[in-house]
């Protein structure tokens, strides 16, 4: 099963909202062991997470897989075999910092074939989270599907 890596810009909202439903998703059918973790590129050491993450997951039954954030580097890139960022412009960034990223790292959009990008929610009303982990979760239940 291949790790995988969400990336947003602070590891605050996007990537750990997506990290938890991958995951859910992925034990919902049945693939337990299924690895992957969230990062930021800008992230800041202790930090935490934002709290309307915590409620919006937790209105669906999920919890965070960590309440700190974590900085990309290039151990986390190494140790993934697939890095979805939430936006073009950091899809860019991540293969041009990382050299070794550069056959792994797509959009998480990109996967329904569409170039969108996920809007970030950070100093938003708690509805706008709702939208931005409505708006990836067809992303992810595809990713599900083609992982299994």
């Amino acid at each position: 099963m291949p790790r995988v890596l969400f990336v947003c810009s602070s590891d605050r909202t996007r990537a750990p909202l997506a990290a938890a439903l991958f995951q859910a998703l992925a034990a919902q059918e049945g693939l337990e062991e299924c690895p992957c973790d969230s990062a930021g590129l800008r992230a800041q050491h202790g930090q935490h997470i934002a709290p309307e993450v915590e409620k919006v997951l937790a209105e669906r039954g999920l919890v965070p897989r960590r309440l700190g954030v974590q900085l990309l580097t290039p151990k986390l890139i190494k140790s993934s075999e697939l890095i979805l960022c939430m936006t073009q412009n950091q899809e860019k960034e991540i293969t041009t910092r990382f050299v070794s990223a550069r056959n792994k790292t797509r959009t998480l959009m990109s996967i329904l074939r569409t170039e969108k990008d996920i809007f970030d929610p950070n100093h938003l009303s708690l509805d706008k989270f709702r939208a931005c982990l409505e708006m990836m979760e067809p992303a992810l239940q595809e990713l599900v599907q083609r992982l299994l």
